[in-house]
C-alpha cells in the first residue's frame, strides 16, 4: 500500500503537468487538445495522452464505454485512432477530420465523464504501475514516488528498469539509503536523456533538473508552497 497522500499525490501530478504543459493542472486542462510536431499526433487533456502512445485511445474507449455525451460523435473517430492516424497527419495544416476531432475532444473535456476517464487511464497505466516500482524499490517518499512516476509518464513504466542498472547504488529494499539512491536515480537518468539518440528527448534533462532542485532543498515530502520551473503549487 503506498504511504502518499491525497495532497502529495496531488502535487506530484501538479510537477508532472508542469514538465509537459508548463503550468498547473485546471479543470481546463482536461480540454487541452494539440497536434504536436514530434510525430505523437493529438496530445489531449489533462495528462497530454497522445494517439502514438495509445493512451488516446483508451481515453476514449472508456468514455463512449462510460456513456460521455460526447461518445457518440468520438465512436467514428475509434478505427483512426487505432491506427494513429492523427501521428500521420501535418500538425501545421491538419485535414479537416482532424480538426472536427480536435474539436469534440475539447468539448468533451468539459464533461465530468472525460475528466474521470482520463485520469482512470493514467491512473491505472502509470501511477498504479509507478507506485509498485516505487515499493519494490523500497521508496517510502513522496520525492521519491515523483522520481519514479515522472520515468514512468516519460518512458513508460519499463523505462525505469533500464536507469535502474545504470548505476551501482543499492536500493532501499536492499539495505541501501533512500535519499542517495534517488539523487543517483535523477543523475543517471539526465545522462541518459541527455544522450539520447532523439533531440527532442535531449532537451528534457529540464525534468531531472527541477527534480533535483527539490533534492537541494530536502523537500521529501513535497511540502507546499513549492515553485518548479518558476511556476508556483500552492
Amino acid at each position: 500500500m503506498t504511504t502518499i497522500t491525497k495532497d502529495q499525490k496531488k502535487v506530484i501530478d501538479s510537477v508532472l503537468s508542469i514538465f509537459e504543459t508548463g503550468r498547473v493542472p485546471t479543470p481546463a486542462s482536461y480540454s487541452t487538445c494539440a497536434i504536436l510536431t514530434d510525430g505523437a499526433g493529438i496530445s489531449y487533456g489533462k495528462h497530454q495522452a497522445t494517439d502514438r502512445a495509445g493512451s488516446l485511445d483508451k481515453i476514449v474507449d472508456l468514455y463512449i464505454q462510460q456513456g460521455g455525451k460526447h461518445g457518440e460523435e468520438l465512436k467514428q473517430f475509434v478505427p483512426k485512432l487505432a491506427s494513429n492516424e492523427t501521428a500521420k497527419v501535418d500538425p501545421r495544416n491538419p485535414p479537416s477530420w482532424a480538426r472536427y476531432l480536435m474539436g469534440v475532444l475539447k468539448e468533451a473535456g468539459k464533461d465530468t465523464v472525460m475528466q474521470e476517464a482520463q485520469d482512470a487511464i493514467f491512473d491505472s497505466g502509470y501511477w498504479i504501475p509507478a507506485v509498485g516500482l516505487a515499493s519494490n524499490i523500497g521508496l517510502k517518499t513522496a520525492l521519491g514516488h515523483l522520481v519514479i512516476y515522472d520515468s514512468c509518464i516519460h518512458s513508460g513504466p519499463g523505462g525505469v528498469a533500464v536507469i535502474r542498472a545504470r548505476f551501482p547504488e543499492a536500493s532501499p529494499a536492499n539495505g541501501g539509503d533512500e535519499k542517495t539512491w534517488v539523487k543517483a536515480y535523477i543523475s543517471a537518468r539526465r545522462i541518459w536523456l541527455a544522450g539520447n539518440a532523439n533531440p527532442l528527448v535531449q532537451k528534457t534533462v529540464y525534468r531531472m533538473d527541477a527534480l533535483m532542485e527539490i533534492v537541494k532543498t530536502d523537500n521529501w515530502d513535497l511540502k507546499t508552497p513549492l515553485v518548479v520551473r518558476g511556476v508556483k503549487i500552492a
